[in-house]
């Protein structure tokens, strides 16, 4: 869908039509809005530094939700918002990485995994700028959250 949605906004500005979109960075900052109804943070780790506030450029959310059994994870721009590259990602204990990244203004993900009787570990990474320089931080869980 974001593919989509990108080629839209690019074939609009190229042909200097402006959209409206009534969604901001700050409706999606929440991730429990970006995974949905029912689901809680478990976990959280900051990334990268916006220097403008001195908080961090984004955070990587692990959340469950205890009706479906799913775990999601979503990383969220909390800074800077200009299409760095924001990466997200998580997998079940003995299974395989269920990840996105791209360019994005808000936030990578969500990703979901049912994992009942496992434990879950999650990533997450983006960009950030200091003295015009690209820094890049990323980071990734242990296992854990065990269901």
């Amino acid at each position: 869908m974001r593919h989509v949605l990108r080629a839209v906004v690019a074939l609009c500005a190229a042909l200097g039509i402006s959209l409206a979109f009534t969604g901001s960075a700050q409706a999606a900052s929440n991730p429990v809005t970006v995974c949905g109804s029912g689901y809680y943070v478990q976990s959280s780790h900051k990334l990268g530094l916006y220097l403008e506030t001195g908080g961090p450029q984004a955070i990587v959310y692990l959340l469950y939700n205890s009706s479906t059994g799913y775990n999601c994870a979503v990383t969220v721009v909390t800074g800077e918002q200009i299409g760095n590259p924001v990466s997200v990602g998580i997998r079940a204990e003995g299974g395989t990485w269920i990840k996105d990244s791209g360019n994005y203004n808000s936030y990578a993900g969500p990703v979901r995994v049912k994992a009942a009787g496992k434990c879950v570990q999650y990533s997450g990474s983006t960009r950030w700028w200091s003295s015009s320089s690209p820094y890049t931080d990323e980071y990734t869980s242990p296992l854990g959250w065990c269901g």
